[in-house]
C-alpha cells in the first residue's frame, strides 16, 4: 500500500507530538538523583558549633538530623548507613563540608549517636540518596465524627425520635401461642367426631 506524501506529514506530526507529551511527564533527573551513592569516612559537629549559621541560613542544633556534604545539594535527603552495625540515619544536607580529603561527611551530633559513632570519633559509612515513595493518588480520609459526638449530639437535639413519630401501635404479642393453637384444633377434631357419631 502506498503512502502519500498527507500520510507520512500526519505520521511525522503525530510522533513529534507523542514525543512532546512524554518529554512534559517524564520528571527531569535532579543533581541529587544523578549522584551515585558513595563511601567515606564519616565525621560530627563539634559541640562548639551548636547556634552557628550553617550554608542554609540556619543555626546547627546538634539534636537535629542534618549533615554537611560538598556534592548534594542543600536539601537533599540522604541515608547514612554505618556497615559495622547495620545502624541507619536519615539526613538532610544543611551545610558544606568537610573541607578534606579524609572525610565525606559531617553529621550531627545526634544522628552520629544513632550510628554509634562518637566512641570512635569517625567510622566508614555508606552515603545514599534517599528518595522516599509517596503514593500518587492517595485519598484523604473523609471526617469522620466521633460516635459520642453522634450521640450526643442526638441526646441534646430537640428533634422528636423515629420512633416518637411513628402512628402505627405496636402489635400485641399472643402468649401461649402454641397452647391456643393446639386447643383449638383438638375442638375442631371434637367438632368433626361428633358430626360422624350423629350421622
Amino acid at each position: 500500500m502506498k503512502r502519500t506524501l498527507k500520510h507520512t506529514c500526519l505520521s511525522r506530526l503525530a510522533y513529534l507530538f507523542m514525543t512532546a507529551a512524554v518529554s512534559l511527564f517524564m520528571p527531569l533527573p535532579s543533581t541529587a538523583q544523578s549522584l551515585p551513592s558513595q563511601k567515606g569516612n564519616a565525621s560530627y559537629y563539634h559541640d562548639r558549633f551548636h547556634g552557628r549559621k550553617m550554608a542554609n541560613g540556619q543555626p546547627y542544633h546538634r539534636d537535629s538530623m542534618t549533615c554537611a556534604h560538598l556534592k548534594y545539594p542543600l536539601g537533599t535527603t540522604l541515608l547514612v548507613r554505618n556497615p559495622a552495625n547495620n545502624r541507619e540515619v536519615v539526613v538532610t544536607v544543611t551545610d558544606r563540608g568537610p573541607y578534606t580529603r579524609k572525610f565525606a561527611i559531617d553529621l550531627s551530633r545526634a544522628a552520629a549517636k544513632q550510628l554509634d559513632i562518637i566512641p570512635y570519633g569517625y567510622r566508614m559509612v555508606e552515603i545514599i540518596p534517599y528518595h522516599p515513595i509517596a503514593v500518587p493518588y492517595k485519598l484523604d480520609k473523609p471526617e469522620e465524627k466521633p460516635i459520642s459526638e453522634l450521640i450526643f449530639s442526638a441526646i441534646e437535639s430537640d428533634e422528636p425520635y423515629f420512633w416518637q413519630t411513628d402512628t402505627i401501635p405496636p402489635i400485641p404479642i399472643k402468649q401461649n401461642y402454641v397452647k391456643h393453637h393446639l386447643s383449638a384444633t383438638a375442638a375442631s377434631d371434637t367438632v368433626k367426631v361428633k358430626r360422624r357419631k350423629g350421622k
